[in-house]
């Protein structure tokens, strides 16, 4: 388990790269939610989405019901990037105790696959954080364009 732990803190504290918190602190709301050209997604769309998966696989760890996550890539309202900003870090933090716990407790049928889903938290955030930071940098770029 500590080599899940281990992943999880380098996504969350941003070992190689910015970490989410980081990335994500001084986007306003109207960047948020603006479609660059050339962009499938918003940058709070692209946040939300990553989110809907991450809740999905804590939803299994932690015995609470499945739900269908699509669509999922859902439109973001500006007045809603705060909360959407908020929940997917939060949710990150939850992956992380449950990965640091002395005793790891889940719900899943195998200790593997609990790992299996912490192990796709941490790969599937990782990967839109690429995106993320991708578009934060076009963002920048059409800003100045």
């Amino acid at each position: 388990m500590e080599h899940i732990q281990e992943v999880l803190r380098q996504v969350i504290e941003g070992a190689d790269f910015d970490s989410p918190a980081t990335l994500l602190r001084n986007v306003k709301a109207d960047a948020a939610v603006r479609i660059v050209p050339g962009m499938p997604y918003s940058l709070a769309t692209n946040v939300a989405h990553c989110d809907i998966w991450n809740r999905a696989w804590l939803a299994r760890l932690e015995g609470k019901p499945k739900f269908n996550p699509f669509p999922d890539f859902p439109v973001v309202a500006e007045k809603d990037w705060p909360k959407v900003r908020t929940q997917f870090l939060a949710n990150l933090d939850r992956a992380y105790k449950i990965a640091s716990a002395k005793q790891f407790k889940h719900h899943c049928k195998t200790d593997e696959s609990a790992e299996g889903a912490l192990i796709k938290i941490a790969v599937h955030t990782s990967y839109h954080l690429g995106q993320i930071k991708l578009l934060k940098r076009a963002l920048r770029g059409a800003k100045t364009a």
